[in-house]
């Protein structure tokens, strides 16, 4: 059978494959032809199982937040697919370029995958059970995998790529306010431990009342020297300064709605209640270029392997055949 025959057959299931025909069951849908390469087929199923880690993130970090994580992961799907369809044209390139790697190296790299996945053979095999997928077809990924990494190191690499210091200065003066370390602040705190105040109920009358007490003007100092389970001796003062991320999330909305001398409301926790003083605060600071100038060197770097790269995937895309299909 010719290449253009068995293409036309492909084509023919793909859209037979992609038409809601009457009767047509979600498994039909799930194995229908995403993307055509060459004479290989890339399947829904296959985009699905490849993205199926990061989707499951995306649906933890956007649980709450139905629309943001339609796009999320439609973008997913989109990237894993073309992730897909670059892999096999790598196969199809190391094929037709005639390449040869030594079976003994890919079969060492294999051991050495598996010591570091797996810890040993058994292990695996339970493993491949779980998840209905034979050794041989484990194997074969891997061997695949291998050549893609070392087809990808040969002909795209960051070997000759020089970054000027002209262009690092420019990238800094056109990208000044990436490189502004954040707010930092410091805070007096007042803490509340449940358990040492009679449980959750009492802990937050307790809170109210000295915050209350900090409203007439008392020393917020002197009362967390009296009253605070944490950093007593220091009058509630924490020493380091204080940045986004390091606070638990409803300590850090309070904090850093602060102004400078500023007192928060009670924030109430699982562990106890809080009032957080603003001590100082320290406005966004430029870092210097000689700070930064690795960090630009290092994006410029990828940015330009990154533009090699789809230039080269986008010669081989011309050199073959290649159909996508909506989901």
């Amino acid at each position: 059978m010719t290449r253009y025959l068995s293409r036309l057959i492909i084509v023919f299931t793909a859209v037979l494959l992609a038409r809601p025909a009457v009767g047509q069951t979600a498994t039909d849908r799930r194995n229908s032809i995403v993307a055509e390469v060459n004479d290989k087929i890339i399947t829904r199923q296959m985009v699905t199982d490849a993205m199926s880690r990061e989707a499951e993130l995306l649906r933890r970090q956007y649980a709450r937040q139905p629309q943001l994580f339609g796009q999320k992961y439609t973008q997913l799907q989109a990237d894993t697919l073309e992730a897909l369809i670059r892999r096999e044209l790598v196969l199809i390139e190391y094929q037709e370029k005639g390449y040869k790697l030594p079976e003994s190296i890919i079969e060492q790299r294999i051991l050495e995958d598996i010591r570091t996945d797996y810890g040993n053979r058994v292990t695996l095999i339970k493993s491949l059970q779980q998840s209905d997928m034979t050794y041989e077809e484990f194997a074969r990924y891997q061997r695949e995998k291998i050549i893609q990494m070392v087809m990808r190191g040969q002909f795209i690499s960051k070997v000759n790529i020089v970054i000027s210091p002209r262009q690092i200065e420019e990238y800094y003066v056109a990208n000044k306010d990436t490189f502004r370390s954040g707010i930092e602040i410091r805070l007096r705190i007042i803490f509340l431990d449940d358990k040492k105040h009679g449980g959750a109920e009492d802990t937050r009358k307790l809170a109210d009342e000295i915050h209350r007490v900090l409203q007439t003007g008392d020393s917020f100092a002197e009362v967390a020297s009296v009253y605070s389970d944490q950093n007593r001796a220091t009058g509630g003062l924490r020493s380091e300064w204080i940045q986004r991320g390091v606070l638990a999330p409803a300590l850090e909305k309070a904090a850093f709605a602060l102004g400078q001398g500023q007192v928060s409301p009670v924030v109430v926790t699982p562990q106890g209640c809080f009032i957080l003083r603003c001590e100082e605060m320290s406005r966004a600071k430029l870092k210097s270029l000689a700070e930064v100038r690795g960090q630009i060197e290092q994006t410029l770097l990828e940015t330009e392997q990154q533009a090699r790269e789809d230039k080269w995937f986008e010669q081989l895309k011309r050199k073959s055949y290649v159909r996508q299909f909506s989901f």
